[in-house]
């Protein structure tokens, strides 16, 4: 063992996904760390942006899971240098992430079942799970798609992302193309925070709506042009979740929601939906107003059998 790696703290990756792991094959790349926080870490090679997760967090596009259930002992800072070597990522001077128990995260290739568009069953578990979602959300006044207080700020990001909301459902319903990939183009950046919520709603809507198979899915060149239109409008961890999602690339506990809506399956979908409420302060609520829009869709598509 070299002088360099005797002095690191060798910290366990679990798993990662592909492209994360792919880095580990580019030796000469090197980077820095962007945004510390107690659960995350994010850091950029070669102007893309990568993710180190704790075991608490679930598996995620671009992203590891490491070994720790957070990373407040570690002193990691903005700034740090990150270089790849020997199948390491090196961060400063002081840690070293091995992979040698790391097993690859391959996230399921969802599918929408088509034939259920027009199955009364299944619109009626459309129908049920938007209600449910729809009561939960009504409770949740922190998301700026039902803020209630008084800061104007935020009161006009709300009128804003709401009156957005309901133009891009009525522009869908109408399949008018260029229309929805202008009202995309406005969500993107709209809000607060290292993914604001016009962004959020995005990748919930998507999540669901642009399956393959599905009756919106004719939108997606929309939503593309929408996106790549005004990404350079919003973070750059944001822009990447939204090009990840144009290609139902999302968060594991995203990935097990959206398996359930499209089974039609009941049993174990609250807990599901509880744990993309929790995501972020608000992000995660913000997600589940896009879901919730995306099964209202879905259920008027099937009512009015578009093919």
């Amino acid at each position: 063992m070299n002088n360099d790696q005797s002095q690191r703290q060798i910290i366990y990756g679990l798993t990662a996904d592909a492209h994360f792991l792919h880095l580990l094959h580019q030796p000469q790349l090197t980077g820095c760390i962007e945004q510390v926080f107690n659960k995350a870490i994010n850091f950029s090679v070669n102007h893309q942006l990568y993710t180190l997760l704790s075991s608490q967090i679930d598996n995620a596009p671009n992203s590891c899971r490491l070994i720790n259930k957070d990373f407040l002992s570690y002193k990691i800072n903005v700034g740090d240098s990150v270089f790849i070597l020997n199948n390491e990522i090196h961060i400063g001077e002081n840690y070293a992430i091995s992979f040698l128990l790391c097993t690859r995260w391959e996230p399921p290739i969802i599918h929408f079942i088509a034939e259920k568009i027009n199955d009364k069953d299944y619109l009626f578990f459309l129908e049920s799970k938007f209600n449910e979602i729809n009561s939960i959300l009504n409770k949740r006044t922190h998301s700026l798609f039902n803020y209630q207080g008084n800061n104007l700020f935020y009161l006009e990001s709300s009128k804003k992302l709401n009156e957005l909301r309901f133009s891009l459902i009525n522009a869908l319903m109408n399949k008018q193309l260029s229309e929805v990939a202008n009202i995309v183009s406005q969500f993107i950046g709209l809000g607060i925070g290292l993914t604001p919520s016009g962004d959020d709603y995005l990748v919930g809507l998507m999540a669901f709506l642009l399956l393959k198979n599905h009756p919106a899915n004719s939108f997606y060149i929309s939503f593309y042009q929408g996106i790549l239109h005004s990404k350079g409008n919003t973070t750059p961890i944001s822009a990447i979740t939204l090009e990840k999602a144009l290609d139902q690339g999302y968060r594991e506990n995203m990935h097990q929601l959206i398996q359930c809506l499209v089974d039609g399956r009941n049993e174990n979908i609250y807990p599901k939906i509880l744990e993309i409420l929790n995501i972020g302060s608000s992000s995660g609520c913000d997600m589940l107003f896009g879901i919730r829009d995306a099964l209202f869709l879905t259920h008027y598509f099937g009512e009015t059998h578009v093919d």
